[in-house]
């Protein structure tokens, strides 16, 4: 089972927009380990960026998902091999 190895982003200024934070936070993933990242965990509802019902939304092809152990101002990025579209369940008709 491979693991996903996550960069931890600390930034707690209320004055920078949480948009802006991760926008950070994936550039010094990209600074760090030459790549892009493909996911950012930041906690539920942060800021409002993430509305009660919606749990994930994409930023600049980054996937950004609310979970609930992350803590306020916490944002960790990282690179998920198993991240992207899932193939639709097939049904079998019979």
């Amino acid at each position: 089972m491979a693991h996903t190895r996550y960069l931890m982003w600390f930034d707690d200024n209320p004055k920078i927009p949480t948009r802006t934070k991760i926008e950070e936070a994936i550039a010094a993933y990209q600074r760090r380990f030459k790549t892009r990242p493909n996911v950012v965990l930041v906690s539920e509802g942060e800021n409002g960026l993430l509305s009660s019902n919606t749990e994930t939304l994409e930023h600049h092809g980054v996937l950004v998902r609310g979970v609930s152990f992350v803590r306020r101002n916490n944002f960790w990025v990282g690179l998920e091999k198993d991240h992207g579209p899932k193939p639709a369940p097939t049904a079998s008709v019979q």
